[in-house]
């Protein structure tokens, strides 16, 4: 066994400038959550609700280092995914 003075550590080389979140799209659980959610109110609370909830998305998008364009495009294509999700709710079995 090697002296402890002769072991190197290994070193990994991460590459920490550009971090790719999971998209937004994707996040069926928060899709489905914000559908129920939204299901359930009407007005301005949903209104509120649903500004909150984009505005927490984009934050998040941004603190993970997405641009603003990037969070932007996210947070839209979440919205599109949140809207299906709300049609299929209501429309299951009408085909």
């Amino acid at each position: 066994m090697p002296p402890l003075a002769s072991v190197q550590p290994r070193r990994r080389s991460i590459a920490t400038d550009t971090v790719v979140p999971f998209p937004a799209e994707r996040r069926t659980a928060q899709i489905r959550h914000c559908a129920g959610e939204l299901d359930g109110l009407q007005g301005e609370d949903a209104r509120l609700y649903w500004i909150r909830v984009c505005r927490e998305l984009a934050e998040e998008l941004r603190k993970l280092g997405s641009s603003e364009n990037q969070a932007r495009t996210a947070v839209l294509a979440f919205q599109d995914e949140v809207q299906q999700e709300l049609f299929r709710m209501h429309h299951v079995g009408d085909a």
